[in-house]
């Protein structure tokens, strides 16, 4: 599923750091973190990396792959968020 993860090298220590304070990869799926989160979020390079904790690179890459896969944000909003949470983050989207 995931793009060209052989390609990319591995985070370095700090970086690693962020996601884990960052990310509740523990606690809430990808899914649920990109609908409930995702629009604040105007740019995203921890899929740039490969992580050696597995949960938080699978966790990572699958963000990764619903912001940048079209349609898919769009999807994981309709399955987490009712209409008017939807109606809010698109308009958040709109104010950056």
């Amino acid at each position: 599923m995931h793009k060209h993860l052989s390609e990319y090298p591995p985070a370095p220590p700090d970086r690693v750091g962020d996601a884990k304070k960052l990310f509740p990869y523990q606690t809430m799926s990808a899914e649920e973190y990109a609908a409930r989160e995702g629009h604040n979020w105007f740019c995203f390079s921890f899929g740039e990396y490969i992580y050696g904790d597995p949960q938080l690179n699978e966790w990572i890459h699958t963000l990764d792959d619903i912001f940048f896969t079209p349609g898919r944000l769009t999807e994981v909003r309709q399955q987490y968020l009712s209409p008017e949470e939807i109606k809010q983050a698109e308009e958040s989207e709109r104010d950056f």
